[in-house]
């Protein structure tokens, strides 16, 4: 009942089992609440909850690897920002990425004129899609292997 609703839907739930959730979800009431986690709890029982422990084990370790994909990518970006184009040998793929110096040039620019993050935030997105594609092809480098240079 406490997983946000994008988790929830990861988990592929039985159409029957999604609407007994949902049921359960629905209540907001304090005292109702926990009255519905107890229902809940009893018509779960009818149901393979192997087969559901399974599921949001691996919904679980999915939230884990974003997390650190996005720190991954926050530590990238800080060391762009910082460091210019010399740091991006760091970055799987970025090579052959002619978006990528723009954008370093522009957050670069934006932080030592005192702008709104913008161009940053654009240069993050843009290098959690790099770690994306080269997450998809071969495998996320490890924190440890970027250094702490902070």
């Amino acid at each position: 009942m406490e997983l946000p609703a994008t988790a929830l839907k990861k988990l592929d739930l039985e159409e029957e089992m999604q609407e007994v959730v949902d049921r359960a979800r629905k209540v907001s009431a304090h005292v109702a609440r926990r009255r519905a986690e107890r229902t809940l709890a009893g018509d779960l029982r009818k149901f393979d909850l192997s087969e559901l422990a399974e599921k949001l084990a691996k919904v679980g370790q999915q939230s884990d690897e974003d997390v650190r994909k996005f720190h991954l990518a926050e530590q990238l970006r800080a060391k762009l920002i910082e460091s210019g184009m010399e740091a991006a040998g760091e970055i799987p793929g970025s090579a052959d990425d002619a978006e990528l110096p723009r954008l370093v040039d522009a957050a670069r620019r934006e932080k030592a004129t005192g702008k709104p993050p913008g161009a940053a935030r654009a240069l993050f997105r843009h290098v959690v899609g790099m770690l994306e594609a080269a997450e998809a092809s071969a495998g996320l480098p490890d924190d440890d292997s970027l250094g702490d240079d902070d």
